[in-house]
């Protein structure tokens, strides 16, 4: 059970802190125009995306070995690029933000990004002071996160069972086991709430709930 003894949060970013699946929708329908393959909507994406996202490119029919997938995921990255602020923070996200942090609960951001988008779109929503650690990844290709996890876990002085993981996917879950902390799935993110429930870690619908858990 999560509760008072938690210390430190490491958040996942996308789809956890901001609303910004929408916008991974309509820009890969772009793509997939361009290739003469289905359109997706919401209910599609939170149904296909997953980790490492060239699984997710071949769930919706990109075929590689006719186009090379960094190619086509730097295409997309291009065109985040160009977006990259239209996407909103959730509404609670900074009220859940300051909860924790008039508790002195200590806060990190781990997120498959690439590590200089990341942190500049989080200083561009002005709420880079609130995390000690802000880390992506090397690149533009988005897999595992669990190395980054692993370095800012390190310099935590709390133990495992006072770490709490807040994400929107399966991999997140993966990361927390790996590193042996607590985690909590929020369902308004990147994947839906049955494929959350796979994952036999309690579920939030909502920020506000996330801040009943750490009262």
């Amino acid at each position: 059970m999560i509760n008072q003894k938690i210390k430190y949060i490491i958040w996942d970013w996308n789809g956890t802190l901001i609303d910004d699946a929408w916008l991974f929708v309509e820009i890969m329908n772009e793509e997939l125009e361009e290739r003469k393959l289905p359109r997706i909507n919401i209910q599609d994406y939170r149904q296909y995306f997953t980790f490492p996202v060239k699984k997710y490119y071949e769930k919706l029919g990109f075929d590689f070995k006719k186009e090379n997938f960094k190619e086509a995921g730097y295409h997309f990255i291009r065109k985040f690029k160009k977006r990259k602020f239209e996407a909103q923070l959730f509404q609670k996200t900074i009220e859940v933000l300051e909860y924790a942090h008039k508790r002195n609960i200590g806060q990190s951001i781990v997120s498959a990004q690439e590590h200089h988008l990341l942190n500049e779109t989080i200083k561009h929503y002005k709420i880079d002071h609130y995390f000690e650690y802000i880390s992506g990844i090397e690149h533009y290709y988005a897999d595992d996160k669990t190395k980054i996890a692993q370095s800012i876990r390190e310099k935590i002085p709390f133990s495992n069972n006072q770490i709490l993981m807040i994400g929107d996917s399966a991999h997140d879950s993966e990361v927390a086991a790996k590193l042996n902390i607590k985690c909590v799935l929020f369902s308004g993110g990147h994947y839906s709430k049955k494929r959350l429930q796979n994952n036999y870690v309690p579920i939030v619908d909502n920020h506000d709930e996330l801040k009943g858990l750490l009262i």
